[in-house]
């Protein structure tokens, strides 16, 4: 429609505009067909919406997680949103109606007005495409505030995830080939020049321009519109991970028909098994965009031209040189938030490798680096879970999601496993499929593309997957020892509290180093339950004079706060271990795992990972078997709990027991339930895996320690699958004994052990160890 209306036209525009107030009914009045997102029928359509969504995500594991809602305004608001399956078509309008309780409007494909699914989606407010009145309608709903809109500005579902050209933005499709449509720019452009200029017109008593106005997108008069800024919100949708494959619905759809159309089955295999299986489908809404720069002359030149011919002649000019700089703000936005998750990484690492023959550990550290520098800078979003992933992957640990991605690789052809190396066919990754089953026949490719505008991250993934192995090492162990100190400083902050937390030096990571700084070898020092790294530090001391480098890591919910505690699992606990193991492995040839209580059975479960790998073990004191039987009920208090707090009861809940520890500038003095009840499947985890720990191992334990029970030695010894195991009890009455009197005596059985192994490995043979 024309965006620049001329006074003048008489009565009859103001006859026009008062039968278009007096039959519309208000702001609700149409000059054409009203949209069916009103009544009854409407609110029952959300009702069963929101019911399906719940079944989805509580049944079928689909988990819809939404961030940024409050950068959602009381602005009228135009969304702009990628498009990659026909579900976004209702599922940013369902989530603002949940979040929001608004009804939002949203432009869709004409094809999806069939049938059922054509009355479902305009009962929830959907537009047809080819609605003839869509842009008035549009403008006129943001102009007045009445109603927000949600547009899919890429015009179509972009299979491919391609979105840079050249460092431009650019979309290839069969319907469309180009740089991003500018028609969601030119109608927000649009709908605040109107705004403006009826407000203009309502200062200036201008009632003749007011009334083309108000008949044009009807509505009655001045209260009608918005006294706020229009904004465009840009919202990014990214699904992890995308795995093509068989699923209920196209089961279900081959069973009616001998041979279904490879459109259509393309977009059961991929949009089904998003929807109906284990997925994570991610909704950002992004910072709002303000208009006001967009509406200003910009340059030199046509500031001049604003002062010459007027501001009124500029404003028309601005809707056609500014939709270009909207549409390239907002799309970067919404490129440049997909949430980054192990997958892309993944997936371009390989795209930007510049060998064919890619060692495994080391591209998957590289990986890791990665990630940790990405966190460090702050350069994007990241997957809650990506952090874990990295470092299962870097580790060796297992990681299911690696697992997973390498076998969809190998399905596409785009790599072969060949023991520690991924052999990688460059031309398959370089092939051009049909645009229609790209999703299906190369994933990884679309799961790249979906990362490249992020062109700062893919930079550094380039460079950390192409650096040599010596700086690759170098640069890891950095990275982890920041992000270690990081997390630390993070955490202790957010859960401070000052009847209860420790003095920094007490939780915070260490490291020790010999005098000469040159080291034989390195030592991980894990602590126990409920305590801080601080409590290693004698052993570790006493090490480092064997020429040992020592490092104290700090496992996760430890030297914080008591109540840190209570929001961690066990896994939390062994991936602790993995990084800082990680990181010791980068500096040195060899490392052993020395630790105490809770911290033997981390060591024990981190040495039965490794294998014939781990160089060997020490597990002091190590909480196989506990004295206080008490510590098994820890799973039916959490249970009663779980019952009370669901009837919001809070009487008669027990969330922790005061603790008296031994060294209290060490402990916590209060012992969270759910820590105890993570702690005692952190028993069954490692007593599960000890058949598999094969390394030298010596297990050292107090015969009248008063926390662990001696007798779980006999249970480790019946277990383990080292030949080459040591056991020795020490006369002490207490638990303590890496902090106690009783640690000097301790000492005398580590040393030899470790200095024993030293020897071995720099050929001395047939030593035997006394113990």
């Amino acid at each position: 429609m024309n965006s620049n209306f001329q006074s003048g036209e008489g009565q009859a525009s103001q006859s026009r505009a008062k039968r278009v107030r007096n039959e519309g009914g208000g702001s609700k009045g149409f000059p054409f067909r009203k949209p069916r997102d009103v009544g009854v029928r409407s609110r029952m359509t959300w009702s069963a919406t929101g019911t399906v969504m719940n079944f989805l995500e509580n049944t079928l594991g689909i988990r819809l997680r939404v961030d940024g809602l409050d950068h959602l305004c009381e602005n009228p608001t135009l969304f702009v949103v990628n498009h990659f399956t026909r579900a976004e078509t209702f599922i940013v309008p369902y989530l603002l109606h949940k979040h929001r309780g608004e009804s939002a409007r949203t432009l869709a494909h004409h094809s999806l007005f069939v049938g059922m699914l054509g009355r479902y989606i305009s009962r929830l407010g959907a537009v047809s495409i080819r609605e003839e009145e869509r842009d008035t309608m549009i403008v006129g709903d943001l102009m007045t505030g009445r109603k927000n809109w949600v547009i899919y500005p890429e015009g179509t579902m972009v299979k491919n995830k391609k979105f840079l050209d050249n460092g431009s933005f650019s979309i290839q499709t069969p319907e469309y080939q180009g740089p991003p449509r500018t028609g969601a720019a030119v109608l927000a452009l649009q709908a605040e020049t109107h705004r403006l200029r009826y407000l203009e017109a309502l200062e200036h008593g201008d009632l003749q321009t007011m009334l083309q106005y108000e008949e044009a997108f009807a509505f009655r008069g001045p209260e009608d519109v918005t006294r706020r800024d229009l904004v465009v919100i840009p919202v990014n949708i990214t699904y992890f991970p995308i795995r093509p494959e068989e699923n209920v619905v196209s089961r279900f759809a081959q069973s009616l028909f001998s041979e279904l159309p490879e459109r259509l089955e393309e977009e059961l295999k991929v949009e089904g098994r998003i929807l109906l299986g284990n997925t994570d489908m991610n909704v950002y809404f992004g910072e709002p965009i303000s208009l006001a720069e967009y509406l200003q002359p910009h340059g030199l030149l046509p500031r001049l031209f604003a002062k010459v011919r007027g501001e009124e002649v500029f404003l028309d000019k601005t809707l056609k040189s500014q939709k270009q700089r909207l549409t390239r703000a907002f799309m970067g936005n919404i490129y440049q938030n997909v949430e980054v998750n192990f997958d892309h990484l993944f997936c371009a690492g390989l795209l930007r490798s510049e060998s064919l023959r890619v060692n495994k550990g080391r591209f998957h550290r590289a990986i890791l680096q990665t990630l940790l520098e990405l966190e460090r800078k702050g350069l994007c979003r990241i997957h809650p879970q990506l952090y874990e992933e990295c470092v299962l992957a870097a580790s060796g640990a297992g990681s299911s999601t690696l697992q997973s991605i390498v076998r969809e690789c190998e399905r596409e052809g785009i790599l072969r496993q060949e023991e520690d190396f991924y052999l990688l066919d460059r031309a398959r990754f370089e092939e051009t499929e049909s645009y229609q089953d790209i999703r299906l026949r190369l994933t990884a490719k679309v799961i790249a593309n979906e990362f490249e505008p992020l062109e700062r991250c893919t930079a550094l993934l380039e460079r950390c997957v192409n650096q040599s192995p010596g700086v690759g090492r170098f640069r890891l162990s950095r990275e982890i020892e920041s992000s270690q100190q990081r997390r630390f400083e993070e955490m202790r902050s957010e859960y401070f509290e000052e009847a209860f937390s420790k003095d920094v030096e007490v939780g915070a990571p260490f490291d020790l180093w010999p005098r000469s700084g040159r080291s034989r070898a390195g030592v991980l020092l894990v602590h126990g339950y409920m305590a801080a790294p601080m409590e290693m530090r004698k052993v570790g001391e006493s090490l480092v004079g064997e020429g040992f480098h020592c490092h104290a890591v700090r496992i996760e919910g430890h030297g914080t706060a008591p109540r840190h505690l209570a929001d961690t699992k066990w896994q939390d606990w062994i991936l602790s271990v993995h990084e800082a193991f990680l990181r010791m492995k980068c500096l040195h040839e060899r490392v052993y795992l020395v630790g105490f209580s809770m911290g033997g059975l981390l060591a024990l479960l981190k040495g039965s990972q490794l294998g014939r790998d781990a160089d060997g073990v020490v597990a002091i004191n190590p909480a196989i078997r506990l004295m206080d039987s008490r510590a098994g009920l820890a799973g039916a208090a959490m249970l009663w709990n779980g019952v009370l707090k669901n009837v919001n009861i809070e009487a008669g809940r027990f969330d922790y027991v005061e603790n008296e520890p031994a060294n209290p500038e060490i402990n916590y003095s209060r012992n969270y339930i759910g820590g105890v009840r993570q702690l005692g499947l952190l028993i069954g985890a490692c007593e599960e895996k000890l058949p598999k720990l094969e390394c030298p191992l010596l297990v050292v334990q107090a015969d009248g320690d008063p926390v662990v029970d001696a007798r779980g030695l006999d249970v480790i010894r019946g277990k383990v699958g080292s030949e080459r195991a040591n056991f020795v009890t020490i006369e002490a009455s207490s638990h303590m004994i890496v902090t106690d009197e009783h640690c000097g005596e301790l000492l005398c059985h580590v040393h030899p052990f470790l200095n024993t192994l030293e020897l071995r490995a720099m050929g001395v043979e047939r030593l035997e160890l006394q113990l």
